[in-house]
């Protein structure tokens, strides 16, 4: 007898972030954590430019703007090329500097090449912690946290 499908959001001892928006709402809430003085400048919502819609859009502490793409798991082909496409549409509507920041939880050997070669683009990882759903009493409970440059952030 075959099993019946098991619904994507399942709880499970490893479950892992399977969706976007919760990779974005775990980041908004910690964008000091990618950059020191790093504030959301979108109104909690993707700010449409002429190549897409930008995830988070922030502010260094030089008041420049900040483009954040997300990607839940290893980043894919093409990411590279849709953040500084939207990196180049804000420059150019604002006339205000701005950089790029790819997040996903791995790069490529070729992406992480081709980032240095880019301008103002800059990758950082995350990684997932196991959540233990059986434990007993409820600890006090800490923010998941994102770390950044070239450690894995943790959520």
């Amino acid at each position: 007898m075959d099993e019946p499908p098991v619904p994507k959001r399942v709880q499970t001892r490893t479950r892992i972030l399977s969706y976007e928006k919760e990779l974005q709402k775990l980041l908004r809430a910690q964008l000091d954590k990618v950059e020191p003085g790093l504030v959301a400048d979108d109104g909690g919502r993707e700010r449409e430019v002429a190549s897409g819609k930008i995830d988070i859009t922030a502010r260094d502490a030089k008041g420049e703007f900040v483009v954040i793409e997300l990607k839940v798991g290893p980043c894919p082909a093409g990411a590279l090329e849709q953040v500084l496409g939207y990196s180049s549409d804000l420059e150019e509507e604002t006339g205000t500097p701005c950089r790029a920041v790819l997040v996903a939880s791995a790069f490529t050997q070729r992406q992480r090449a081709a980032a240095k070669r880019a301008r103002d683009i800059y990758l950082v990882t995350y990684r997932v912690e196991q959540m233990d759903f059986a434990a007993p009493a409820p600890q006090p409970e800490k923010s998941p946290t994102l770390l950044s440059g070239h450690h894995p952030a943790r959520l």
